[in-house]
């Protein structure tokens, strides 16, 4: 059964203006018959538009409309259990997917932890942080004044 404009509107609670232009756009694929009305099929319309709840109650109009509304046949059953076991198997993939990233993401906290640490080490070791500051002695004094050039050793 093929619906007019008229009672496709009807089917998913639409203006038929809205059926009209969902056509004229392209959204919908109707044929116009001998009369000059459109005739389309429920299934091309229950694709854009959803069925109001009188459709979806109504077990005789649930027929006329989309296969998708109704009882499925064992061929679209069977494509269904293929099709979700192949999602399945791709959510799987995904999770072994970022489980991998998750592993790597840890092992590079853990390298840049490590590396911050020894950086640090470093750092302490150059800017000699690890030793007690010298005590000055009055032999370290001479050693800095025979470092002064000798002009200044008489002056002061």
């Amino acid at each position: 059964m093929q619906y007019t404009a008229g009672q496709a509107a009807e089917a998913t609670g639409k203006n038929i203006a809205t059926i009209t232009r969902a056509i004229k756009s392209g959204k919908i694929s109707a044929k116009k018959d001998d009369s000059g009305a459109w005739r389309i099929e429920p299934a091309e319309l229950y694709r854009v538009f959803s069925p109001t709840a009188q459709i979806l109650r109504n077990p005789k109009m649930r027929e006329d409309a989309s296969p998708a509304q109704g009882v499925k046949s064992p061929m679209q059953d069977n494509g269904l259990q293929i099709e979700l076991a192949t999602l399945r198997e791709r959510i799987k993939a995904q999770d072994e997917i970022l489980a991998d990233r998750a592993d790597t993401i840890a092992d590079l906290r853990a390298r840049l932890d490590r590396e911050g640490e020894e950086r640090r080490k470093l750092a302490a070791i150059l800017t000699d942080q690890t030793r007690p500051a010298a005590v000055e002695t009055p032999a370290a004094d001479q050693a800095a004044a025979s470092r002064r050039p000798w002009w200044r050793r008489f002056s002061g």
